[in-house]
């Protein structure tokens, strides 16, 4: 019989999701915080949950042997310095919601739909387009490559940066890290969807910014460490950038004191750009779990060194 916690904000609401699902051999326990499960780990084998409050827990996990995370972002997990245990995240449920957010930003942004909404006057300036530019991505996992497939609908050029170059479906071209100067070169949009690890800090510095076409649009919906804040503000501060959308912030929530709400061409959400459904990460959870019994390969391993 396994011991899993089930740690998370979402708790009560896995619960019958889990008991329904008929899993063998599982004696599950459902904890909101990490305080409350402190009690019930020293035994537990399986840990599923928020990665921010299952790191607390792993000092005291003495039979650990699998963490189930449910977030896409793992770093709370990785900055552990515990890794005797098999790490999965949450992979392939991402894609859809997150075209939806980086298409939605552009055509709102190009079709100047947020400047007539409201607006009591006639307004015959021509609208941009989308048909023709040039989109790089920060980014070709799961979720990168489902939003250059969409971005390919509408008629843009889709451009990839990787750890190496390697082609991926749904990008004309793709191209190493060592070559991002030459991946921005005059792109039209840029949307950075890259994991929080040592090798992608401040990867959107002053120099990347200078290599995009002139009043370019910048999409954040990864992760907030990729972002150099001061050069980006300078950059929409000079006009090489028209507009920029950040989903993701160093502090979050974002202070209402902080000098970024102030930036007239920058627009912030609340790490809203890729809501997935409870089910969804419940039913990544199950499918793993049976192949942890049946002594299958897991689903979305974690490589701990490359930190995804």
């Amino acid at each position: 019989m396994a011991k899993l916690l089930v740690v998370s904000e979402h708790a009560t609401r896995y619960q019958p999701l889990l008991e329904s699902a008929g899993l063998p051999a599982l004696q599950a326990h459902y904890f909101e915080h990490a305080d409350d499960a402190l009690s019930a780990c020293t035994d537990a084998e399986v840990l599923f949950g928020a990665p921010d409050r299952l790191a607390q827990l792993l000092p005291h996990c003495q039979q650990l042997r699998w963490v189930q995370s449910s977030w896409a972002g793992i770093k709370p997990l990785l900055d552990s310095e515990r890794r005797d245990y098999l790490l999965t995240g949450v992979k392939d449920l991402f894609g859809p919601a997150m075209s939806e957010f980086v298409l939605g930003w552009l055509l709102a942004l190009e079709r100047n739909i947020l400047n007539r909404h409201g607006a009591r006057a006639w307004n015959d300036k021509r609208d941009g387009s989308l048909q023709g530019k040039r989109i790089g991505i920060m980014g070709t996992g799961s979720i990168g490559a489902y939003v250059a497939q969409q971005c390919r609908n509408f008629g843009l050029a889709t451009r990839g940066l990787n750890s190496n170059g390697r082609d991926v479906a749904g990008f004309d071209q793709c191209l190493p890290m060592q070559q991002r100067l030459a991946f921005a070169e005059q792109l039209d949009y840029l949307v950075t969807l890259l994991p929080d690890t040592a090798n992608t800090d401040h990867l959107v510095n002053t120099e990347l910014l200078a290599a995009l076409r002139p009043g370019a649009i910048l999409i954040n919906g990864g992760r907030a460490n990729c972002i150099d804040l001061p050069a980006l503000v300078a950059a929409l501060g000079s006009g090489q950038l028209r507009h920029a959308v950040l989903d993701v912030l160093p502090l979050e929530p974002l202070p209402a004191s902080d000098p970024l709400w102030q930036v007239d061409n920058l627009s912030i959400t609340s790490h809203t750009a890729a809501p997935t459904p409870v089910s969804a990460i419940v039913e990544v959870f199950c499918e793993n779990y049976r192949r942890y019994i049946d002594g299958a390969p897991l689903h979305h391993l974690i490589d701990f060194e490359r930190g995804y």
